[in-house]
């Protein structure tokens, strides 16, 4: 249950609002007010979740109670309720979660609540367990059983023939490219052959004492691997590939997709055969995240848009096209203290990265603010 309070000067605005979360069972309106004093003094006790607030407020403006309200209760998320489009750019300032246009438009108003419900629901459960039952393939290579215990490989080419059959799922593979990939430098037939035979019995003695749903079949010196199990892999390649190659995909979809990317593919495993297809998901993911960044702008919801080009800078430092679109922004919305103080980030970026100066489409935009 997520923990709300309305803050408005208008009474009837606030009956309309706590009337349209009144609906919900999975949000509860802990406190509306009138006054933002009061609501300061009251929010320590109440710790809500989420506060809505309209952004003109006699008393005292919107921006400086969100501002307050950081350094009392940091952990509390904003969303502004305003009847003007411009207060688009203070929101984003202040690091409001979203702004709803006057009057609320209650699927708008219900959507906001399902994205922030989700995203707390997804921190949470990272918190809590750690990982989730099943595969994950990014920023490391975890198997997890629905008990929250580890599956452990007695040996280190066990793990990595599962991976490796893991990207090969649903694919006759020679057993000869097996070998080729994942002992180079075994040049004996004999010797290479055994230890595929013995590391594909442990890998498959390890999977099937762990409850892991595989099958796996050979025949005349083939292999083929179907997993049924939940893999973030499988699932962030086959939503991505689909939504991207679509002449109208999903911003939404791709939004949900791109929490699955923790970091590279097999992130910390020195697998020589997989960086193809690490690029290959690095792609989707730089790509996937710049179109949905380009969507949140054109809605003028500049907090997510900057999240996710923040989010895919951190994966890739040096991606100038992520960093200018970024800058674009700041410069669009003439945020002169946010592009400057990027822009001096990206020039450390290069110069430690690189040893470079920014590339002169990035230097050229911030000459012009000289």
């Amino acid at each position: 249950m997520m923990k709300v309070v309305l803050l408005d000067d208008e009474k009837p605005a606030l009956r309309v609002l706590g009337r349209f979360i009144g609906d919900r069972n999975d949000v509860q309106v802990v406190g509306a007010y009138t006054d933002p004093t009061e609501m300061l003094n009251d929010v320590k006790e109440l710790m809500p979740d989420l506060i809505f607030m309209d952004i003109e407020i006699p008393e005292m403006n919107g921006l400086e109670i969100a501002a307050r309200l950081r350094e009392i209760q940091e952990n509390t998320e904003v969303v502004f309720v305003t009847a003007y489009r411009q207060y688009a750019l203070e929101a984003f300032r202040v690091s409001a979660v979203d702004y709803l246009l006057k009057p609320i438009d209650p699927e708008m108003l219900h959507h906001t609540l399902d994205r922030i419900l989700k995203r707390r629901v997804r921190r949470t459960v990272g918190t809590e367990t750690g990982s989730s039952p099943g595969i994950r393939c990014f920023g490391g290579f975890d198997i997890t059983k629905k008990t929250q215990v580890p599956v452990h490989f007695p040996t280190a080419k066990a793990e990595e023939l599962f991976a490796y059959m893991l990207v090969h799922r649903n694919t006759t593979i020679s057993k000869w490219t097996i070998c080729d990939n994942l002992w180079p430098d075994i040049s004996s037939p004999e010797n290479v052959m055994h230890k595929l035979h013995v590391t594909m019995h442990r890998m498959k003695k390890t999977l099937q004492e762990a409850g892991i749903q595989v099958r796996i079949s050979s025949l005349k010196g083939y292999y083929r691997m179907e997993c049924e199990e939940s893999c973030d892999y499988f699932q962030f390649e086959q939503r991505v590939s689909r939504e991207l190659s679509a002449d109208q995909g999903n911003p939404e979809a791709l939004m949900k997709m791109l929490g699955l990317y923790k970091g590279p593919l097999f992130a910390h495993r020195d697998y020589p055969w997989c960086e193809e297809e690490r690029e290959r998901m690095f792609r989707y993911f730089a790509t996937a995240s710049k179109r949905v960044a380009k969507w949140y702008q054109e809605r003028m919801q500049y907090p997510q848009a900057s999240e996710v080009l923040h989010a895919l800078i951190l994966h890739d430092p040096i991606d100038e096209e992520a960093h200018e679109m970024l800058l674009r922004m700041y410069l669009n919305l003439q945020d002169k203290h946010s592009f400057l103080a990027h822009y001096e980030k990206v020039k450390k970026t290069y110069s430690e990265e690189l040893g470079t100066f920014p590339p002169e489409i990035l230097s050229s935009m911030a000459d012009s603010l000289r």
